[in-house]
């Protein structure tokens, strides 16, 4: 499986959850071209924090993003590992499993970010 380049935004969910979501793009500077179009209106809601915006390597590989899916659109658990210009996501069965994976890996060194998210998106491909 080929690496392919994931922008990966997460936000902060009104109940202290973080909320993930994904776009697969053909090249780095497409990605840094899309991300710098829509880093303005993220920069400027008041109604959502961004916690992580950014252009990744990563084999994963995504459903299409919905700006508008239904309130009751089914959400799905992962675990994001960012190390500088590479990520990893890999599925979790629920939150509880995704903390304590987070809770097995070992400490974190400069550049890495790791995070339990949901997500409205489902994987197609192994981001791991």
């Amino acid at each position: 499986m080929n690496a392919t380049v994931v922008m990966i935004i997460l936000t902060m969910l009104p109940n202290g959850d973080i909320s993930s979501s994904f776009v697969n793009i053909d090249t780095q500077e497409e990605c840094i071209e899309r991300l710098e179009r829509i880093r303005p209106i993220l920069e400027s809601s008041e109604s959502t924090e961004t916690r992580e915006a950014g252009c990744f390597r990563s084999a994963a590989e995504f459903t299409y993003f919905d700006h508008d899916p239904p309130k009751d659109a089914q959400r799905h658990d992962l675990l994001v590992s960012l190390d500088g210009e590479q990520a990893s996501v890999s599925r979790q069965q629920n939150a509880e499993d995704c903390r304590q994976a987070l809770e097995r890996l070992p400490p974190p060194e400069a550049g890495q970010r790791h995070y339990c998210t949901t997500s409205t998106q489902d994987m197609t491909e192994s981001g791991e």
